[in-house]
């Protein structure tokens, strides 16, 4: 199990999603999917989340989506032992 740590930027991210009225306990299931940290956890993230690693100014990073809503994305790094989550919101909303 990772420990889990939230950047100043998630936060306010999250507060978005939040006034949004975005489904919340979505974004928490894949959060306890990163922090379980299994083969099968990291299976399901990659098949029903599409997680996959990024390129460029974010290398050493993942992403993945949250739920079927759409555009709705997580990033976080992890060094084996904390899951370090940066950002949550839609693909303009992190990568612009």
């Amino acid at each position: 199990m990772l420990e889990v740590e939230y950047g100043t930027q998630f936060k306010r991210d999250y507060k978005r999603c939040k006034k949004k009225h975005l489904p919340l306990h979505e974004l928490h299931e894949v959060i306890r999917l990163v922090a379980t940290d299994t083969d099968e956890s990291r299976d399901e993230l990659r098949r029903h989340h599409n997680m996959h690693t990024l390129q460029g100014a974010w290398k050493g990073r993942y992403e993945c989506h949250v739920a079927n809503i759409g555009n709705w994305l997580v990033v976080w790094s992890s060094n084996g032992m904390t899951a370090f989550f940066e950002r949550t919101g839609t693909h303009d909303e992190i990568f612009r």
